[in-house]
């Protein structure tokens, strides 16, 4: 392991100077360091196991760190993996018989050296501290969506903001949440949303709190931008789909 860790730094050199990185746009980071919810919790996969200090339990911008599979496994120099956490989320609602696993995005990693079976990753880009236990799986450059498209509000067949990222439980403008509206629901990247309340049991007039983006869809979630609001956007508060009607 110490051999492994000490070939590595000038793989990470080498890498660094043959593949410079671009800066990329600040919305695109913020898209692919997004939020995700899953049906049940990931498989084991790959996992980060260790670092090239003992005892070390979190990397950061340009850390190596070590996984724990390699050629053996199919792994090679350059590849890039997204690493992700499974986050215990008391705060997720369910909108099923079951409630949503949360997955939250501590950033991207890029294979710099290769032993049978294990690896040495640099971190390419942080989200958050990454950890020994995050799992690794391949990244996909996030498709950013289509110009917002505005519409009325379908409060016929509102939905719910249902999670928001590593356990925060609420958010602002800027902030990425996720819906429990879908593709099940014609939801459409590039949609706009409306962000309300009842009040008065219901009874009364809907109060609106902010609209929103659609910049990803799964069959049953939307992840959504919130564009602008009045004030703080709470896991629980209601989300009726902008729907151009004809």
């Amino acid at each position: 392991m110490t051999f492994l860790i000490a070939t590595s730094a000038l793989a990470i050199l080498a890498v660094a100077k043959q593949q410079p990185a671009p800066a990329a746009p600040i919305f695109h980071d913020q898209l692919a360091c997004a939020p995700m919810s899953l049906a049940a919790p990931p498989a084991g996969g790959i996992r980060i196991v260790g670092g090239y200090q003992h005892g070390r339990l979190m990397f950061g911008p340009g850390d190596p760190l070590v996984i724990d599979v390699g050629s053996s496994q199919g792994i090679r120099t350059g590849q890039v993996y997204f690493v992700r956490r499974h986050v215990r989320d008391e705060f997720t609602l369910s909108w099923t018989d079951s409630r949503p696993v949360s997955i939250h995005t501590t950033g991207w990693v890029t294979i710099v050296e290769v032993r049978e079976y294990t690896a040495v990753a640099q971190v390419t880009h942080s989200c958050d501290g990454m950890v020994v236990g995050d799992y690794l799986e391949p990244y996909v450059d996030p498709v950013e969506p289509p110009p917002a498209v505005q519409g009325d509000p379908d409060y016929e067949h509102a939905g719910r903001v249902v999670m928001g990222d590593d356990r925060h439980q609420m958010g602002s403008e800027g902030s990425l949440m996720l819906v429990n509206r879908g593709s099940d629901h014609e939801v459409r990247a590039g949609q706009t949303v409306t962000i309300f309340r009842d009040t008065l049991g219901g009874a009364g007039p809907f109060f609106t709190v902010g609209r929103a983006t659609v910049l990803s869809v799964r069959p049953q979630t939307s992840l959504v931008r919130i564009d602008n609001s009045r004030e703080a956007v709470y896991i629980g508060d209601r989300v009726a789909i902008n729907r151009i009607t004809r």
